[in-house]
């Protein structure tokens, strides 16, 4: 202890009193740190609450123990898994019915390749095509009340519908019900819809390389949009029908171009050294997911802005996710 100089009364050290400052100002600095810590979980709570949901893509998942149809959303956060068992042997080919609640995916099964179509649980798996000719590409019209396919059961790939009313009951859709909408000695394929459910676009060789066609739902007033010497494929229609966004290979390697939905104002929207197919309008419009070959691997899941910025990736090589397509 010291004395002080006028009273001659000890006094404490004024280190002492530093140090008991010093402790104090901790404890206030650590109190405020925890208060900031909970205001910030706070917030993150209430944005995870309030914010609106995220977009969910689903894939087919293979692997031993994960295969099935999983759920992600565009956060990359697995929300659900379906369909855990091979039932039906490979699962492909996947498509949602405009309310998501029925999947139809195609499914290999020995040399057969036929169409099935199962609740959001995957508990009643219900066979769509029963020819086992190669029936693939499904997808469901906007309006929900048809299924456009494609199948070789009259010996090369057509497009074909079929009411979507058959999917309610329990025996199989007949395949008699099935209508043809394109006949012609070559390939019509990879059929999307427009957001009126009255048109179809599709990609087709009958004139000597792939190109982009549309038709009306019945089949009649098939239209060529695109002519390049390189093949044009995977078309899709945009939801409020003003565009289509397909691949190209008319720059040596595939990438993802968009054009008005009469075939004019044709650009392109990625610009890589990659390989980009399977490209699919979100829900909104707002964005467009793809795939793209990646090094490692044999393709990933990307999404990109409708003008072809701000692309992301959206899986990894340890997720074996593939045939990736929007959730409604």
């Amino acid at each position: 202890m010291a004395k002080n100089s006028i009273s001659g009364y000890p006094t404490a050290d004024p280190r002492l009193a530093d140090g008991w400052h010093m402790l104090v100002m901790t404890a206030w600095y650590l109190r405020l740190a925890g208060c900031v810590s909970m205001l910030l979980a706070a917030i993150t709570l209430l944005t995870r609450i309030f914010a609106p949901p995220t977009h969910e893509v689903s894939f087919m998942r293979s692997g031993s123990r994960q295969s099935g149809i999983a759920i992600m959303d565009t956060n990359r956060h697995v929300v659900a898994t379906f369909i855990r068992d091979p039932l039906i042997g490979r699962q492909t080919d996947l498509t949602w019915s405009p309310d998501s609640s029925t999947i139809v995916f195609r499914a290999v099964t020995n040399i057969t390749i036929d169409l099935y179509a199962t609740d959001i649980r995957g508990q009643q798996i219900r066979q769509v095509t029963g020819t086992g000719k190669n029936n693939h590409s499904p997808s469901f019209s906007p309006d929900g009340h048809w299924l456009a396919f494609t199948s070789e059961r009259d010996g090369n790939p057509e497009i074909y519908v079929t009411n979507t009313s058959c999917l309610n009951d329990e025996s199989r859709c007949k395949d008699s019900d099935a209508h043809r909408l394109t006949s012609n000695t070559f390939t019509d394929d990879q059929a999307a819809w427009s957001p009126d459910s009255k048109h179809i676009v599709f990609q087709s060789n009958r004139d000597g390389d792939f190109e982009i066609y549309t038709m009306k739902a019945d089949g009649s007033q098939q239209t060529r949009l695109t002519n390049n010497p390189q093949r044009d494929l995977m078309p899709d229609w945009s939801p409020d029908g003003q565009n289509i966004v397909f691949v190209s290979e008319r720059d040596i390697n595939n990438e993802l171009y968009m054009m008005k939905a009469d075939g004019t104002n044709t650009h392109r929207l990625t610009t890589t050294p990659e390989f980009e197919f399977s490209p699919q309008w979100s829900p909104d419009g707002q964005q467009i997911l793809f795939q793209r070959t990646v090094q490692g691997s044999d393709f990933e899941t990307y999404m990109m802005d409708a003008d072809g910025s701000h692309a992301q990736r959206l899986t990894t090589v340890q997720m074996f996710l593939q045939n990736p397509a929007w959730r409604q």
